[in-house]
Parts: C-alpha cells; sequence; structure tokens
C-alpha cells in the first residue's frame, strides 16, 4: 500500500498585538499588509505551499486587509477563525484596540455560539462573496455545539483540535482536554474527540502535535529545576514553528508516520499566527533576527517536505480526499 502523505499550513490571522496577545493601540494590521502579502505568501509561492487563512472577525472588518486578501497573488483557501467576544450576540467591545480574546467558544450556551459562528459567516460571505469551508475556535475552544453549529451551516472541516493538550489554565472556566482525540484526521461524531464509524459532516484535521518521551537525563533535569519530580516522562511537541525546530518537524513527520503504517493518507497540520513575522507583534518574534531565523525555519521545513514526497494541499481539499 502506497502511503499518501500532505502537508496542510493552517495560519490564525489577527490584528497586531502585543507581547501578552493584546491587540494594538491604535489597531494596525501589519501582520497582514507586510507579514502575509510581503513575507508568506511570496514564500509559500516560492515552494508551491498551498495555505489556509483562518480569519479573525476583527480582521475581516478592516476594508483595507480585506482588500489585501481579494489581491493577494498564488494559490491559498480563506476560512474563519472565530475569538466570539467580538462579535454579535453580546458582544463585549466596540474599540478592539488594546483588548485580548480570552473568551473561549464552548463555553457560551448552544443557541449563543451558533449565532456568533454564524454572524462570522456571513461577515466572511458578505466580504468575499463566497461561504467558508474551514473553521478554527479561537484558543482552539471547540466542543460538541461547536461541531453541531458548523454542521448547520455547511462548513466541511473543523481543525480546531490539539492532541495530546489539556487546556487547564487559570482564563477558561473549565478544561477543554484533547488528550484523548486522535492525532490524525477523524470524521467527527457526537463527541469532539471521538471519531465517528461513518464518512460525512464534519472532518477534523487536529493540529500536528505528538508525545514524545523524555530522556531520563531531561526528566531529572526538571526534577531540579522544579523541586520534584514531573509527572510524566513525555510532553507534547508541535508543529509549529515557535514551538519546535528542524530536527522537531522531522522527528514529528517520522512520528506519525510510524503510527500510522496501516493508512494509505497521512495529514501534517502545520500552525501558527501571521503576526508571528512580524517583529514586537506577538509575543514570540521580538526583533527583526527573530522574525529572519522564523522565517528560515519554514523555508527549510518546506525544502525538506518537497525532498519527502509530501504535498501541499488547502484544508478544505482533504474533505474529498478522506471522503
Amino acid at each position: 500500500m502506497i502511503m499518501k502523505k500532505y502537508l496542510v499550513i493552517t495560519i490564525d490571522v489577527e490584528p497586531d498585538c502585543s507581547k501578552n496577545w493584546k491587540y494594538s493601540s491604535p489597531l494596525t494590521f501589519t501582520g497582514i499588509s507586510d507579514g502575509i502579502k510581503k513575507k508568506l505568501q511570496p514564500l509559500f509561492n516560492k515552494y508551491d505551499i498551498v495555505p489556509t487563512y483562518l480569519i479573525n472577525n476583527v480582521v475581516l472588518e478592516d476594508e483595507e486587509s480585506i482588500d489585501i486578501f481579494r489581491s493577494l497573488d498564488g494559490k491559498f483557501e480563506l476560512g474563519t477563525h472565530l475569538h466570539p467576544e467580538f462579535i454579535e450576540p453580546h458582544k463585549e467591545y466596540s474599540d478592539y484596540a488594546g483588548k485580548k480574546g480570552i473568551a473561549n467558544c464552548c463555553y457560551y450556551d448552544a443557541e449563543t455560539e451558533f449565532l456568533k459562528i454564524r454572524n462570522i459567516t456571513r461577515l466572511f460571505e458578505s466580504k468575499f462573496g463566497f461561504s467558508p469551508t474551514s473553521f478554527r475556535a479561537g484558543r482552539f475552544s471547540a466542543g460538541n455545539n461547536t461541531i453541531s453549529s458548523l454542521q448547520k451551516l455547511n462548513y466541511k472541516i473543523d481543525t480546531s483540535v490539539t492532541p495530546n493538550i489539556n487546556w487547564n489554565d487559570k482564563t477558561r472556566e473549565r478544561p477543554v482536554d484533547f488528550r484523548k482525540a486522535p492525532e490524525q484526521p477523524y470524521w467527527l461524531s457526537i463527541d469532539i474527540d471521538a471519531p465517528s464509524m461513518s464518512k460525512g459532516g464534519i472532518l477534523e484535521v487536529p493540529v500536528s502535535i505528538v508525545s514524545k518521551k523524555i530522556s531520563l537525563i531531561s526528566y531529572f533535569k526538571q526534577a531540579l529545576i522544579k523541586k520534584r519530580l514531573p509527572l510524566k516522562r513525555t510532553k507534547a511537541v508541535w508543529l509549529r514553528p515557535v514551538f519546535s525546530g528542524m530536527d522537531d518537524f522531522k522527528m514529528i513527520i517520522s512520528i506519525s508516520k510510524n503510527n500510522n503504517k496501516d493508512k494509505n493518507v497521512l495529514v501534517y497540520n502545520m500552525m501558527f499566527h501571521n503576526v508571528e513575522v512580524m517583529p514586537g507583534c506577538s509575543p514570540y518574534s521580538l526583533t527583526e533576527e527573530d522574525c529572519k531565523a522564523y522565517m528560515d525555519l519554514l523555508e527549510s521545513f518546506f525544502i525538506y517536505i518537497t525532498t519527502n514526497n509530501i504535498d501541499s494541499i488547502a484544508l478544505s481539499g482533504l474533505y474529498e480526499i478522506f471522503q
């Protein structure tokens, strides 16, 4: 059996942010005018990479940003990325400058969450003249009602699930736990982290995050720092430039391949934010040197996938492949 391997690049598109993810004040969008138009998309075009830009509802209200996407040169997909406090019903802010998206989609009641997703979908349609089919919840906060809403609104793909991660920080009303979720795409059943036996509905395409065993040396180093033994000798490794380097990327590709030898389709889902390639517009790339290293890492990875028979595809392109 020949295994077909695909790479999707899923990019959360945000306004410019600060070191703590607060939106810039005044609100600016250089992460789109420079980050996407001048840096990312030209790099994607060079290596025939097809990114999926998941556009925040705040960005969808900025006409200059929309004009950039309308005239952007190259292959790409546009989808939606919802930070729910910035859209009706129960919209919390009229002025977004200096604000931070901390609300979680799955903690709203089912009707309110549906209306928020419907409203960002309609906003997208009014700007681009077609319906989005790919979605990611802000802060990866999707739940069972999220998927039900997406199905009603004719979406095909959700990419909110982060395998091997339990989001249980103090900014959340309760944990969003994806530790039991599959690492490869799956058709959704009633539960967001449980595969359905039948094809159709919403295809979940998780972010590529694998569990890696930590060496004994690293394990005891952590113990010395924390003054106690860590609970586990494993850590989650992301296909994400700010968290991982080239060796990690290669390891993720290798582990995923070895863990899925019975499959004829294998998907790698790299995620990041557009603002991460601009200095000082996120908590990560603070200087021009950081940004150059970031772009160099992306280019090295793209060269690697082209020499390892991994094809780039838009997120929604996976739908028919898995059917």
